[in-house]
């Protein structure tokens, strides 16, 4: 579980996990903000075009990230990164653009110390989906949806 220390106005330093300091509220801010610029992004909005139903496509990465950074479930939903990413043909052109994306939106919602605690998972996440991006040895599938 991640983990930082923070400080509130009137309170002392405590420990909290990520989803706790940083809360559903704002990680779905986030995730809100960060697909609204994926989708006028140079690089990125085609291959998130596929996406039919972003408030769909927003509700579940909310429940991603923050089950990922430590929350409870509160959707049935299942998570397979290989079985969605993988017939894309992500390039690691593709997964910077993500990760430098990302990082900025943090940034501009979170101090810096949640924000680097959130982008540490968000890289992990980048080096699972390169090794299943256009190098892979796999042909891409159309018509798949990215996560």
């Amino acid at each position: 579980m991640c983990v930082f220390r923070f400080a509130r106005s009137g309170t002392s330093m405590r420990e909290r996990s990520t989803h706790q300091a940083i809360g559903l509220e704002t990680i779905a801010a986030v995730v809100d903000d960060f697909y609204d610029r994926v989708q006028r992004h140079p690089t990125l909005a085609e291959p998130f075009s596929r996406v039919e139903d972003w408030r769909e496509h927003k509700a579940r990465l909310t429940h991603f990230w923050w089950i990922s950074l430590g929350g409870e479930r509160y959707r049935d939903d299942q998570y397979r990164v290989a079985p969605v990413h993988m017939p894309l043909g992500i390039t690691d052109a593709l997964v910077d653009d993500w990760l430098a994306l990302f990082e900025t939106t943090l940034h501009d919602h979170l101090p810096p110390d949640p924000a680097e605690a959130w982008m540490s998972r968000a890289r992990n996440m980048g080096r699972s989906i390169r090794m299943l991006g256009e190098d892979n040895g796999f042909p891409p599938i159309v018509n798949a949806r990215p996560a």
